[in-house]
């Protein structure tokens, strides 16, 4: 029998992900992570009980606790921003043990150049991108063959020269015509024309692909237990209403089903937990229904979400239980087929005053924060769950609901 749990962001990102994923990495026995979706744009915060901290990106987020990370094939993998992680992972003695799908697409610096230049030319109409290419890699390698780069194919440097050179000659100018941009800053002239940016890219290729363990999705049958791991949150899924200002990104169930299905696992127990701050932040641009003009706590502090110039500051809100629970019952539609339970996390709780404001039942409310928790169960129609009283897993207690 496999210990099936997976972890998803109920909101607009930034719920608590990577501190459920540590929490619920120290229960299990023979445990894997598996990242379902997104790339190296994920900031998974995990601080240990002794201080350390890390903003996890590929790898996941129970690193700390020895936990191996699977980058499934919904992956898309960042070689730059890979080996930036991994050695700031092995200055702080975490021995981290990774598997790569050989069918992870892989992003390249221009990429990465294409998404930065676009976001600049688009100005007050900017998507909130991140910066790192992530739409631009698969928008890119659902074009043509030739252009298209994945974990399979890094072992051949030949192959993987060829592409960028197709990327950089054939490619670069006229996607960037198709985003509107018909003149590139002086800044990333010389940047695109440097030979120096490919071989430092090679490099880093090399680099990774010394420190991983090309694969595919039958290397789970080794674990006992498998926990996913989501990035960004439902309300920024590539299907939303909220559209444009989404990512390119199954944000919830529809990838783990896959996934499950694939491997085997259908008829397997299975715990989802939907991650919600006790407020909402966004951090980009686009729709913010319940947005405050200011943080609603003093206590809030968010060491994460510092402000950059594709996303702006972070932006805070009241958490909306109605949109919340609808949220979470759409995803659930596409965890049709399998055998599971619902439950909800809510962090952060440490930062509120005695009171909290938040909408329930299409009303602003401003209750107890004990009333709130058993608001927010009542409104997910859940009886168990996590609550978050701190930046590590030893403030999180689990909790059971009666309700009459």
């Amino acid at each position: 029998m496999k210990n099936i749990k997976v972890v998803i962001g109920a909101n607009f990102g930034d719920e608590g992900k990577g501190l459920m994923t540590d929490y619920l990495s120290s229960t299990l026995n023979n445990g894997i992570v598996v990242r379902f979706n997104g790339g190296a744009q994920a900031g998974h915060t995990v601080v240990t009980p002794n201080g350390d901290r890390h903003v996890f990106g590929h790898f996941g987020s129970g690193s700390f606790l020895g936990l191996p990370t699977y980058l499934s094939r919904f992956f898309v993998v960042n070689p730059i921003t890979y080996i930036k992680e991994l050695n700031s992972l092995k200055s702080k003695n975490v021995k981290s043990v990774i598997f790569m799908d050989k069918d992870c697409y892989v992003t390249t610096p221009y990429d990465m150049m294409i998404n930065q230049i676009a976001e600049m030319f688009r100005g007050r109409n900017k998507h909130g991108s991140c910066g790192l290419g992530f739409n631009e890699t698969i928008q890119r390698s659902i074009s043509k063959n030739c252009f298209k780069l994945t974990v399979k194919d890094l072992k051949n440097e030949t192959l993987v020269r060829k592409v960028l050179k197709n990327i950089k000659d054939l490619y670069l100018e006229k996607r960037l015509m198709e985003l509107g941009v018909d003149n590139v800053p002086d800044m990333f002239l010389d940047i695109i024309s440097s030979k120096e940016i490919v071989e430092n890219y090679l490099l880093d290729i090399k680099n990774m692909i010394n420190t991983i363990t090309i694969t595919n999705l039958k290397m789970l049958d080794s674990y006992d237990s498998v926990l996913f791991e989501g990035a960004q949150g439902l309300l920024l899924d590539q299907n939303h209403e909220f559209f444009p200002h989404v990512t390119r990104s199954n944000t919830g169930m529809k990838n783990v089903s896959k996934l499950i299905k694939e491997a085997g696992y259908s008829m397997e127990n299975t715990e989802i937990v939907y991650a919600t701050r006790a407020y909402m932040t966004r951090h980009g641009v686009g729709p913010f229904p319940t947005e405050l003009e200011a943080k609603p706590y003093e206590k809030i502090e968010d060491l994460t979400n510092v402000p950059n110039p594709y996303q702006d500051t972070l932006r805070f809100g009241l958490l909306d239980l109605d949109l919340l629970a609808k949220t979470i019952q759409n995803d659930l539609l596409n965890a049709k087929g399998l055998k599971y339970k619902v439950n909800i996390s809510i962090s952060c709780l440490d930062q509120l005053d005695e009171e909290i404001d938040y909408y329930y039942n299409s009303n602003k409310m401003k209750t107890s924060v004990d009333d709130f928790i058993k608001n927010a169960f009542e409104a997910v129609d859940v009886s168990e769950g996590y609550l978050s009283y701190g930046a590590s897993r030893n403030t999180i207690k689990n909790i059971i609901y009666r309700f009459n």
